[in-house]
């Protein structure tokens, strides 16, 4: 049984959200589970010569765009969590640490041998605790 649903999006791709959301919401409806959407920005370097809050407020932002997204796509209730460092083992950390049931994702668009399949999504369908659900064109 399918009861909490991870959803990794990307703000910067459309494809994440139009591909991955309208299969999330339909998983959740058929039974009866919850969405959760994840994002996952870079770390942001700490270098000597930027000021000391270089990069406050990305993780903010980030969720503004996604709350955005998320309510016009009829899912206001969705929580969004931020993180930031390497996609692949932020996604998969959230996903064992808040047990998920199943990760729904968005194929990218990607040339041979990773046609659809990014190193990303590899790397979670690999090693993700629970089901993958891969949401291709």
């Amino acid at each position: 049984m399918v009861r909490k649903i991870l959803l990794p999006l990307d703000h910067t791709d459309p494809r994440s959200w139009e591909k991955g959301l309208p299969v999330a919401l339909e998983q959740a409806r058929s039974f009866g589970g919850e969405i959760h959407v994840i994002s996952v920005i870079p770390e942001i370097i700490r270098l000597p010569n930027l000021p000391a809050n270089y990069g406050a407020g990305a993780k903010d932002h980030v969720a503004s765009v996604l709350r955005k997204v998320l309510d016009e796509n009829g899912a206001a209730d969705v929580p969004v969590t931020v993180e930031q460092g390497s996609v692949y083992r932020e996604v998969l950390k959230r996903a064992k640490d808040g047990k998920f049931d199943m990760i729904v994702l968005a194929s990218a668009k990607g040339s041979a041998p990773y046609y659809e399949i990014g190193p990303h999504l590899a790397q979670i369908v690999r090693y993700a605790p629970c089901s993958v659900l891969v949401v291709r064109d």
